[in-house]
C-alpha cells in the first residue's frame, strides 16, 4: 500500500516537537525578546492548568495520528487474510506492551512498587488507541460517531459538574476538586503525577479515545477514492473549524 506523504509529514512535525524542538524554539526566542517571540515562547510550554497553549496540543495530535493510521493498517491486515482474532491480539499486545514500557520509564526497575507511577503518556496511547481500534473493528461509521459524542459529552458534563466527593466544597473545575482527578485517586494504583491529580489518569482516558476515534474518522476519510484530495482538504479545515467553534461554544461550561 503506498504511503501517503502528508501523514509522514504530520507525524514528523510532531515527533520534531517530542524530541526536544519546543525548547529550541524557547531558546531561540529568549535571545530577541519581545512581544511576540514571549508569546511564542509561553506557547512552548503547557499551561498550568486551564488554558491551551501549542505545546498542549502535541501528545493530542501524537493519538490523533496513530488512530488515523490504523484504517490503512486495518485493510492490509485484511487484505493478508489475518483473522479476525489475531488482528484482536495484535491489538491486546500493542497495548500491553505500550503500558508496559510507560511503566519501565516511570521506573518499574527500581522496584519501589508503592510509590511508582502507572499511568504514563505511553500507558495512554496504548489504553486509547487500543479501544478506539476496537471500536473501529465492531462498528460501522454512524455507530462510532454516537459513542463519540456520548464519550465527550458524558465525559464534558461530569467534569464541569461533578466535584470530587473526598474534597469539601470541591470545585469540578479546579485540579483538587475535579472528578477525574477523585476517580484516579480511588482505582489508579502507584503515584499519581500531581498529588491529586494525574494527567494521563483513568477517567480523562474516555476523551483521549474520542482522540484515537477522530484520527480514525480522518484516516477512513483520507482513504476514500471517489473524493479529490483537494476537496478533501477543504472538508477537513470545515470540520476542524466546526469543532472548534463547538469547544469555544461550550467553553462556559467547560473551559478550554
Amino acid at each position: 500500500m503506498k504511503r501517503l506523504q502528508s501523514i509522514d509529514a504530520l507525524r514528523g512535525f510532531d515527533m520534531l516537537f517530542i524530541m526536544g524542538f519546543a525548547g529550541f524554539l524557547a531558546a531561540l526566542c529568549a535571545t530577541m525578546p519581545c512581544g511576540f517571540t514571549d508569546a511564542i515562547a509561553g506557547s512552548m510550554k503547557h499551561a498550568e492548568w486551564n488554558g491551551l497553549r501549542h505545546h498542549d496540543t502535541i501528545f493530542p495530535l501524537f493519538l490523533f495520528i496513530a488512530g488515523m493510521t490504523y484504517p490503512f493498517s486495518y485493510e492490509k491486515q485484511l487484505e493478508k487474510g489475518t483473522s479476525r482474532g489475531r488482528i484482536y491480539l495484535k491489538i491486546l499486545k500493542r497495548t500491553l506492551i505500550l503500558i508496559l514500557l510507560g511503566v519501565i520509564y516511570n521506573g518499574l526497575f527500581k522496584l519501589d512498587f508503592g510509590n511508582i507511577r502507572i499511568a504514563s503518556v505511553l500507558g495512554r496511547i496504548g489504553l486509547a488507541w487500543g479501544i478506539a481500534a476496537i471500536l473501529f473493528i465492531n462498528f460501522g461509521v454512524t455507530a462510532r460517531i454516537v459513542i463519540a459524542s456520548v464519550l465527550l459529552v458524558g465525559y464534558g458534563l461530569v467534569s464541569a459538574l461533578v466535584g470530587a466527593p473526598d474534597v469539601p466544597n470541591a470545585d469540578p473545575l479546579s485540579m483538587e476538586g475535579c472528578f477525574a482527578g477523585y476517580f484516579d485517586r480511588m482505582f489508579l494504583p502507584g503515584h499519581l503525577y500531581e498529588d491529586t491529580f494525574d494527567p494521563e489518569g483513568l477517567f480523562s482516558a474516555f476523551s483521549a479515545v474520542v482522540t484515537a476515534m477522530l484520527g480514525m474518522f480522518t484516516g477512513e476519510f483520507i482513504k476514500r477514492a471517489d473524493i479529490s484530495g483537494n476537496k478533501k482538504t477543504i472538508y477537513m479545515f470545515i470540520a476542524a473549524a466546526i469543532l472548534i467553534g463547538v469547544g469555544v461554544a461550550f467553553s462556559p461550561v467547560l473551559p478550554l
